[in-house]
């Protein structure tokens, strides 16, 4: 499960699951994007449902969990993923966009900070949202589409420094920041549905 050639066909079963899901108009909330993953994860690679772990106890953020969580097994590594999906509120009463964005950089430096002891672990943020935070991040003015359009292998190094050029509503989102590369994974529009996917490798500094 290192490989990967490997990971990258479950992220694409992910992804057309999710264009099938989208186009569809099931409704979808951030648990069906989470349990969409955990199908592929167990269908397409072979681990097993007690393999794996939701809503993990985070052993260094008092509080806070990981969305999944892999345990080392034989010569696999350990496997983390934090899951986010943001779509505009069906009330209209959303919070700016300027949080929204923070928000998802304090999700990342969270599976930054996720380091059992002991354990090899691979850590992926994965990211789904609608055309609104798709606009945001797109926008040249927020300085985020170096993050947002990362290809596929390459690498976004985030810092204080990268965070603290943008807003002070997007910076007290963030929490604590932490040194780290996230390294392109997957870069999806779903054009029949608007949603764009991504995901990226974390790696602590």
């Amino acid at each position: 499960m290192s490989n990967d050639v490997t990971i990258t066909k479950v992220f694409e079963q992910f992804s057309k699951l999710l264009e099938e899901r989208f186009s569809k108009q099931v409704y979808t909330t951030e648990d069906s994007v989470r349990y969409t993953l955990f199908y592929c994860l167990t269908n397409y690679v072979g681990i097993r449902p007690p393999d794996i772990i939701l809503e993990y106890p985070h052993p260094e953020i008092r509080g806070a969990e990981i969305d999944t969580y892999i345990p080392p097994k034989n010569e696999r590594s350990g496997l983390a993923f934090e899951c986010k999906f943001d779509r505009e509120s069906p009330s209209g009463k959303n919070p700016p966009k300027t949080q929204k964005a923070g928000k998802v950089f304090a999700d990342i430096f969270r599976l930054a900070r996720f380091k059992p002891a002991n354990e090899s672990i691979r850590r992926y943020f994965v990211y789904v949202t609608d055309k609104e935070m798709a606009t945001y991040f797109q926008n040249p003015d927020n300085r985020l589409n170096d993050f947002f359009n990362l290809a596929p292998g390459d690498t976004c190094r985030i810092n204080k420094g990268y965070i603290e050029k943008h807003p002070g509503t997007f910076v007290n989102s963030v929490g604590e920041i932490v040194d780290c590369e996230v390294i392109g994974h997957l870069r999806e529009k779903l054009v029949m549905s608007e949603m764009w996917i991504r995901i990226y490798e974390v790696r602590p500094n």
